[in-house]
């Protein structure tokens, strides 16, 4: 893997790990990243459970009032309440958070 998708990586890891939305939800456990298909796995131990559920998080990024804003745009689950909460909310909803400056300039340049 090269330096710079290495650092792409990194940089849209970080966006979920410190993402305040999902954090209200759980602790995160781990995050990988398919940059081919936009989406990013989120292992997270939910509020009061005690085994792990994965997240399949669908990100693209787009320009806004802030700069380059990654949006999540859809979530899935494989447990079924999730998944239906999720799809339900997404109708209507996407997570947007603005990038720091270099990063948005370097998401633009590799997406």
């Amino acid at each position: 893997m090269s330096f710079l998708s290495n650092a792409r990586d990194k940089t849209i890891k970080l966006f979920f790990q410190r993402n305040d939305f999902i954090k209200k939800f759980g602790e995160i456990e781990n995050v990988d990243i398919d940059t081919q298909e936009n989406i990013a796995t989120i292992v997270i131990l939910l509020h009061g459970e005690t085994e792990p559920t994965t997240l399949y998080a669908h990100y693209y990024f787009e320009d806004g009032e802030q700069g380059t804003e990654m949006v999540i745009s859809k979530v899935d689950c494989e447990r079924e309440l999730i998944n239906v909460i999720a799809a339900w909310w997404f109708k209507g909803h996407t997570i947007k958070k603005a990038l720091p400056k270099g990063a948005g300039l370097f998401a633009k340049i590799l997406f």
